[in-house]
């Protein structure tokens, strides 16, 4: 397997990639632990910033300087304006759309650990609509990125228009995340089954396959759904499963700021590498260097350029 300088020498895009999904504000509040029921516990806020699964994806390829599109829509209103401006200040293109109010925020409380917990008010991220498939054209699409926060039963005729366009050759890398014991059955299934690569941390492979050990869950996963599985798992790295075979990707030490963004930085790094033709242990190592960047920093945007990353691993 190649190292990371290595890898950021061969990205250079072959496939055209679709990000899917969702931008809102991140408040982050930092908490000595989360208050139980009718409890009050002192926080400190630090940032209000712009995150959201698929923008923090897009801002991990933007920053690598690879071509892509979005469907990340943005709404009318306060928070949707200051969407509109980290879109700006990215050069990245932007899909508005009226009558569908706000974009969506997400109070994210930070414990010592670096965890984090989320407490989300949708906006415009729910109200997809098939027809904004016009404008990203998904049968030209070679992979499409996919968030369970998407997979919801209020985009369920998006979510059917996109299957029936996208070509059956073309890779979906779905994930689920915390949405994953939620999604509608019927939906998930239709998504995994096609072509897809199914992208979990390990609290999520647990709780879609409960197992006494991570491993088992994530061979669990990939058997019983035919896809490929993603298993990141900390500091130990990453799981690659394909039926029977299972790989270890390393991970990468850091000091543990907040973990808010790093799954989504994961799949970014992925994405990068997959559209470049790496095979997926590759890609999976490339997700895994940024996503331990984007832990030792606050806020879920905060995907370092290919030279940063380069001198990191230099």
């Amino acid at each position: 397997m190649r190292g990371i300088c290595e890898l950021i020498d061969a990205l250079i895009a072959q496939e055209r990639l679709l990000v899917v999904g969702s931008a809102f504000v991140d408040v982050i509040v930092h908490v000595p632990r989360l208050p139980l029921s009718g409890e009050d516990v002192e926080g400190s806020s630090r940032q209000q910033v712009v995150g959201g699964c698929a923008f923090n994806v897009a801002d991990v390829v933007a920053k690598l300087e690879l071509p892509f599109e979005t469907l990340i829509p943005i709404g009318e209103g306060m928070l949707a304006e200051r969407v509109r401006e980290s879109f700006r200040m990215r050069a990245m293109a932007t899909r508005e759309y009226h009558d569908l109010g706000d974009n969506g925020w997400c109070l994210s409380f930070v414990e010592p650990s670096g965890e984090r917990t989320f407490v989300s008010m949708s906006g415009i991220e729910k109200c997809f609509r098939p027809q904004w498939l016009d404008a990203v054209a998904p049968e030209a699409q070679d992979l499409i990125y996919l968030s369970g926060y998407q997979t919801d039963e209020r985009n369920a005729d998006f979510i059917a228009a996109l299957l029936e366009r996208k070509r059956p050759d073309a890779r979906i890398l779905f994930d689920p995340g915390p949405c994953a014991d939620r999604i509608p059955q019927a939906m998930k299934e239709a998504v995994l089954a096609a072509n897809a690569i199914l992208k979990v941390n390990a609290s999520e492979a647990r709780v879609l396959a409960p197992a006494a050990d991570v491993e088992t869950s994530a061979r669990t996963l990939s058997l019983s759904t035919g896809c490929p599985v993603v298993v990141t798992d900390g500091a130990r790295g990453a799981l690659v499963v394909e039926g029977e075979e299972m790989l270890r990707v390393p991970g990468f030490p850091v000091h543990v700021v907040d973990t808010i963004g790093s799954g989504d930085a994961h799949a970014g790094g992925m994405l990068a590498g997959l559209m470049c033709g790496f095979p997926l242990p590759e890609a999976v190592l490339l997700g895994n260097a940024v996503a331990s960047w984007v832990t030792g920093e606050e806020g879920g945007a905060s995907a370092p350029n290919a030279a940063r990353l380069r001198a990191r691993h230099a």
